[in-house]
């Protein structure tokens, strides 16, 4: 007696049952929530929804239900966070709550892409780490501006330096390194007292710019076994400038300023010697 032949299902068959299934689910809690009254019944159906196009696109191997999901997944459950009366939180942390949750939905693409794809995708991994950083902002911040350039900007700068780094990339290190020094830069020069007036403030903003270019010599030895020597050039002329107008707006402090810029400097460069003596590029 011969064997039968297994029966291969069709997702383009199967997946209007999968969204039958969701819109009962979705039609149920909207009628529930008239006689139930709870507050919260209507809120679940975006979170469940996501869930049930990332289970969706786990079987049928569908990029485009993964982003779907992780999307619809990751605003659903920020939107829950938002408008729950029973959480006890101001309205900016609950805007906090929301870009942080979102960000996870981004997260959730990635790291559901190695049952979708042959390779792990990372690119997701850009707008969820500048949402984080942005709903960390939210989270821990009074919400001026400068907070929002150094979580922002700064938040943008590890995300790129993260990228190129593990991927050895030099044309992500190069922007990454640089962004990950102007947030705080702009930051530490005009969102705190370090620097007494508006000439002083500048100085140190240029200054910390310089240590970027610092970054990039470090992190050039990921990618390259060749010595980077040309960011040395905008980075020592950056310094000086920076170095220059701090003494001329606040000459009392200038001493302990240059000191620790140039020791900060110095640990770059002493670092850059390990990985070079290590071969990290290997």
């Amino acid at each position: 007696m011969s064997e039968m032949p297994p029966v291969r299902t069709n997702p383009r068959r199967e997946f209007p049952y999968v969204l039958g299934i969701g819109f009962i689910s979705v039609g149920l809690a909207i009628f529930l929530e008239q006689y139930l009254k709870t507050g919260w019944l209507v809120l679940v159906i975006p979170p469940i929804s996501g869930a049930i196009f990332l289970v969706e696109a786990t079987r049928t191997k569908k990029l485009g239900l993964l982003i779907s999901g992780g999307l619809v997944f990751g605003l659903g459950v920020g939107g829950l966070l938002y408008f729950s009366s029973s959480l006890p939180f101001s309205l900016e942390r609950r805007i906090g709550w929301m870009i942080l949750a979102f960000s996870v939905g981004w997260a959730l693409i990635t790291a559901g892409s190695v049952w979708v794809k042959p390779h792990r995708i990372w690119w997701p991994m850009i707008p969820g780490g500048i949402l984080f950083f942005i709903g960390l902002c939210f989270l821990i911040t009074p919400l001026r501006l400068v907070d929002f350039v150094l979580f922002g900007v700064g938040g943008v700068g590890i995300v790129l330096l993260t990228w190129g780094v593990f991927w050895r990339i030099f044309g992500l290190i190069i922007p990454g390194s640089l962004l990950v020094t102007i947030g705080p830069g702009i930051y530490f020069a005009w969102g705190t007292d370090l620097a007494i007036n508006a000439l002083s403030k500048t100085g140190m903003m240029i200054a910390i710019f310089a240590l970027g270019w610092g970054l990039i010599i470090l992190f050039s030895r990921v990618v390259t076994t060749k010595f980077i020597w040309w960011p040395l050039i905008p980075g020592g002329v950056m310094a000086v400038v920076g170095w220059g107008l701090y003494i001329g707006g606040d000459p009392g402090n200038a001493p302990s300023f240059i000191a620790n810029t140039g020791s900060i400097g110095l640990i770059i460069f002493g670092l850059y010697l390990l990985l070079l003596r290590k071969g990290i590029h290997h």
